[in-house]
């Protein structure tokens, strides 16, 4: 019997009538870890959030969630809506992987770049006396720049391997919330929370590459085309 995780959760009888189905095993495999991944984030994840809380205050907690969602609100401009289309072309045109990776990889290092100054220009114009605020949104928004790395993610979906990009995002997110927790004692400001939070996408960011390099797709091999981003 399989050592996934998902498929040693499914009970006997009902693995007895799938077993035989490589694929379908498969992307039961793939949905119990993302799985996994959610649920593991939203305990942990609330546990923390709800200390952080506590420590930062009602109004240097609010500022910080000001600037998560005014950052959010531009971040669909450096994702450009590409996952479902990438994973879709992958499946359908293996051998034409790397061109679609890479030509993606183009959009969204240009649309967070743009993302980025769209950011610095809109919180400039709406608190333009606020130096804070300001400071806190832009350091926040240049975590839109990294959005390229989830050609990565892209790739292990449409390989119905997201275990992988499972096990490096849990490994980040517990690494930092443990740090978080440490600085919370030590009583430290706001601002190290905030380039904390840009440290953690970066190096998610870098890992996730990293992991993309270690199973054949490495960035030298990445190729675009005007035709593939048409």
């Amino acid at each position: 019997r399989s050592s996934d995780l998902a498929l040693r959760l499914i009970p006997a009888f009902i693995y007895k009538r799938i077993e035989h189905r490589t694929d379908l095993l498969k992307i039961v495999d793939n949905i119990g870890w993302l799985f996994v991944d959610k649920i593991l984030r939203m305990g942990v994840g609330l546990l923390v959030a709800v200390w952080f809380a506590r420590y930062l205050g009602p109004e240097q907690f609010g500022l910080l969630n000001f600037a998560l969602a005014f950052t959010g609100l531009f971040s669909a401009i450096a994702t450009l809506g590409l996952q479902g289309i990438v994973v879709r072309d992958i499946v359908r045109d293996p051998d034409s992987a790397r061109l679609t990776l890479g030509t993606a990889a183009l959009f969204q290092l240009i649309g967070g770049l743009v993302a980025f100054v769209l950011i610095l220009i809109a919180v400039a114009y709406l608190r333009p006396d606020d130096r804070l605020a300001q400071s806190i949104v832009g350091i926040l928004g240049a975590i839109q720049l990294f959005k390229v790395s989830e050609i990565a993610v892209y790739w292990f979906e449409s390989q119905v391997k997201s275990k992988y990009v499972v096990w490096v995002q849990n490994i980040i997110f517990l690494v930092f919330a443990i740090i978080k927790v440490v600085l919370i004692l030590n009583k430290v400001s706001l601002s190290v929370f905030v380039w904390l939070m840009l440290l953690e996408a970066f190096l998610m960011a870098i890992i996730l590459m990293i992991i993309l390099d270690i199973f054949g797709i490495s960035i030298a091999s990445l190729r675009t085309s005007m035709s593939r981003a048409i």
